[in-house]
């Protein structure tokens, strides 16, 4: 249901005309309204337009303060934060998640606290706020740097505020499969006029030398203008991924072995990916005869995300990511003992090999034939 048509064409159109295809930070440029339009439609201060989401992510770390030695508590459940951790030599820690909400869980924050903790990367994961005000007092109590991941979180809330406005700088994703496409493309926002400026002065330096570690990762005018069109396009949009991620929810009503993912009534959920976790194990039934049953009847699902939590991903666990088996986490200028082992985070690696899920960003009518589909699914899991 993306539309691309004569409102992009428009907005390329005036890039062309102006001669000018990169980013030039004017008033009347494509890349300075997107900033400012997407800014208000979350209600940030600032937009500073980034060429993918996993970029801003590093670009944050980079102003946090977290650098060699230091640690960055990260989500269990993904590994992008953890890689920007490492982009600026910091140390990922990785966070339990709540069992039925799998965003992180402000106990396990508070139990994996160090003397060298120095910044959170959040995940609003699969369209959900974690409890951010909780994850906020954390940090201010602790005198930590908050980034929100909010890839999959456009138009998400957490006690009627957007994702990315409890950090000190939040970060969304335009890429083809997120809710507002630009093919890729990213947008950091933040409140803090500080933290902007020095954001500014890392990535739109010119001949000399920056003041600190820089990273040019700036959006061009053409990805802008599509930006911008989008924007006023991705309302509706989501509108219709809600409607698609209820009609898989109530699939499931009444189903004992297939649990739906807790919403707290303090968040308001935008669709990206519809999620539910298997126990039908607990109920003496077989996951591979539902796998296989799925797939025979054309039910599209994924079964376990990641199977594993990211600290147990080759990358991390062999620390030798520089060619130095002492980086990251063996550094030399780190204190204490830390060690990516089975077992750090107990409810992530029970629950990743549990979740099935399928795109909730999809037409209503295809959203109700899956459902119809995985109704029979579950009629024929129960019959034996």
């Amino acid at each position: 249901m993306r539309i691309f048509g004569d409102l992009e064409m428009t907005y390329l159109k005036q890039v062309l005309d102006s001669g000018i295809l990169g980013w030039a930070h004017e008033a009347d440029m494509q890349t300075d309204r997107f900033e400012r339009e997407f800014a208000a439609f979350v209600g940030s201060r600032f937009g500073i337009a980034r060429n993918s989401a996993m970029t801003g992510l590093a670009m944050a770390v980079s102003v946090s303060g977290a650098g060699v030695g230091d640690e960055v508590l990260c989500d269990s459940t993904v590994h992008f934060g953890a890689v920007a951790a490492v982009y600026m030599n910091a140390i990922p820690r990785f966070v339990d998640i709540s069992p039925d909400t799998w965003l992180m869980d402000p106990n396990s924050l508070r139990a994996n606290l160090s003397e060298q903790s120095r910044a959170v990367i959040v995940t609003n994961f699969w369209g959900q706020c974690a409890p951010l005000d909780e994850i906020r007092a954390i940090c201010d109590k602790h005198g930590l740097f908050l980034i929100e991941d909010c890839a999959h979180s456009l138009r998400s809330y957490w006690k009627g505020r957007h994702s990315g406005t409890y950090g000190d700088i939040g970060v969304f994703s335009f890429q083809q499969g997120k809710q507002l496409p630009t093919g890729d493309g990213g947008m950091m926002v933040t409140d803090s006029p500080g933290i902007y400026e020095k954001l500014y002065g890392e990535w739109a330096f010119g001949g000399e030398s920056p003041a600190f570690m820089a990273l040019n990762y700036r959006m061009n005018e053409m990805t802008a203008a599509v930006g911008r069109a989008q924007l006023q396009r991705v309302s509706a949009y989501i509108d219709a991924y809600n409607e698609s991620l209820a009609i898989m929810e109530r699939a499931i009503e009444g189903c004992a072995w297939l649990r739906p993912r807790r919403v707290p009534p303090e968040a308001t959920v935008t669709a990206y990916v519809w999620s539910c976790l298997w126990e039908g194990d607990r109920h003496g039934l077989d996951y591979e005869r539902f796998k296989g049953l799925c797939r025979e009847r054309g039910v599209g699902m994924g079964f376990g995300f990641n199977q594993v939590p990211p600290y147990q991903f080759e990358f991390f666990r062999a620390s030798a990511i520089y060619g130095d088996p002492r980086c990251p986490i063996r550094c030399p200028l780190r204190k204490g003992e830390y060690e990516y082992r089975a077992g750090l985070c107990p409810n992530a690696e029970e629950v990743l090999p549990r979740l099935v899920y399928a795109g909730a960003m999809r037409e209503p009518d295809q959203a109700r034939e899956w459902a119809e589909k995985l109704g029979g699914v579950i009629e024929a899991m129960e019959r034996g």
